[in-house]
């Protein structure tokens, strides 16, 4: 119904009655992904030309780019590029005495890896087609993306979520809705900024399942078939998946289990997480299957770590996705085609959720959005 893939290395033809519409990524590819898909029904809802940012990966310790709209949009216009894949990163440290605080300059410096990728590499966007318009944008420069545009003049754009609060704005698309903010700060009814009439909404953060309330039932119908279709696709991810399930014997074989043990809020839980996993797998097995049920575990630690030994004692047969490194090999060929840079690192978590998705059931952990992603396909793949 509606086509257009443009990167934003060019000009977009001219459309003085075009409206677009844009966000600012953050965070990993889950927070990333969940953004993308609350932009495509905004897009869908306002009609308006959705510009889609480039997925951003990092390696290893990512700086934390949650932050206010201007910082974050700072951050992401001096350090994220196409074309390069590398950045010092620099935190300043406060020191505090009885009646002020001042900087001590910039310490604890690290080297940050990371690349931009482009999401159709990695999920179908079919549905997308024939439903709303899209660009690709590769980088964050705001003059540049104006420029693109044809939008001579910043006043003709609408910052929507200037502000330093992450979850300053929730979207409704009934005004007569009285479903409560929760943790948002703000209603916006989506008909009164359907009615802005600048050429472009730029949004900040567009991250949470919670951001949007749909009510309605062309709304409700939307989302529903945009969540079947927001699937992996990538060819090289797919076969090495499709291998790996094969080992194990096949998707009716085996169940999948996701155990989110590290960092912050999930480091301080790893012992309900683990025995909530193992409570919730006996449940549903009786009679002692169980036991010899075969794992698949994905997880963010080592198979050997402390956390995770109860579940290890409690069933025989788990497999991790380090039992099949032999199977992983063309992922370590896979090359970015911006940049030519090896997407091994950034991709292996896609490979562990897809498979841990292909069970004939799932288990995740709570408020993890890998697990919320798996849960969702591996209802797509057993329905």
């Amino acid at each position: 119904m509606f086509l257009v893939i443009l990167d934003i290395y060019y000009s977009v033809p001219g459309n003085s009655c075009e409206k677009y519409l844009t966000y600012l990524p953050h965070d990993g590819f889950n927070n990333q992904r969940i953004a993308l898909e609350n932009s495509i029904f905004l897009a869908w809802f306002l009609n308006r030309t959705l510009i889609i940012p480039p997925l951003v990966f990092f390696e290893g310790v990512k700086p934390h780019i949650s932050r206010s709209f201007n910082e974050r949009s700072k951050f992401l216009s001096q350090f994220i590029h196409p074309n390069k894949n590398q950045f010092k990163h620099c935190k300043s440290i406060s020191r505090c005495n009885n009646t002020l605080c001042f900087q001590e300059g910039q310490k604890n410096c690290i080297i940050v890896t990371y690349t931009t990728y482009n999401w159709e590499e990695l999920i179908d966007f079919a549905f997308l087609k024939e439903h709303i318009k899209y660009i690709h944008r590769q980088d964050f420069d705001f003059n540049y993306l104006l420029k693109s545009l044809h939008i001579n003049n910043s006043s003709d754009v609408y910052n929507v979520t200037k502000d330093k609060n992450q979850f300053q704005q929730r979207y409704y698309d009934d005004p007569t809705s009285t479903i409560e903010l929760r943790k948002f700060k703000e209603r916006v009814n989506l008909i009164d900024l359907g009615k802005r009439p600048k050429k472009l909404i730029h949004f900040g953060s567009l991250f949470s399942s919670n951001r949007i309330v749909r009510q309605l039932s062309e709304s409700i119908e939307f989302w529903n078939k945009l969540m079947r279709n927001m699937i992996p696709n990538n060819p090289i991810i797919n076969n090495i998946v499709d291998k790996i399930i094969d080992k194990i014997g096949g998707m009716n074989s085996f169940i999948g289990v996701h155990a989110r043990l590290k960092d912050g809020f999930f480091a301080k839980r790893q012992n309900n997480t683990v025995q909530g996993l193992i409570k919730k797998i006996q449940t549903d097995f009786k009679d002692g299957v169980c036991l010899t049920t075969k794992i698949y575990l994905a997880v963010d630690v080592k198979r050997d770590h402390k956390s995770l030994r109860p579940l290890f004692q409690t069933f025989s047969c788990i497999y991790v996705l380090d039992d099949f490194n032999d199977l992983l090999e063309p992922l370590k060929l896979l090359k970015n085609p911006q940049n030519g840079m090896i997407m091994y690192k950034f991709l292996i978590p896609l490979v562990d959720l897809v498979v841990v998705s292909k069970g004939n059931k799932f288990y995740g952990s709570k408020s993890s959005t890998f697990s919320g992603y798996a849960r969702r396909l591996n209802e797509i793949w057993i329905r």
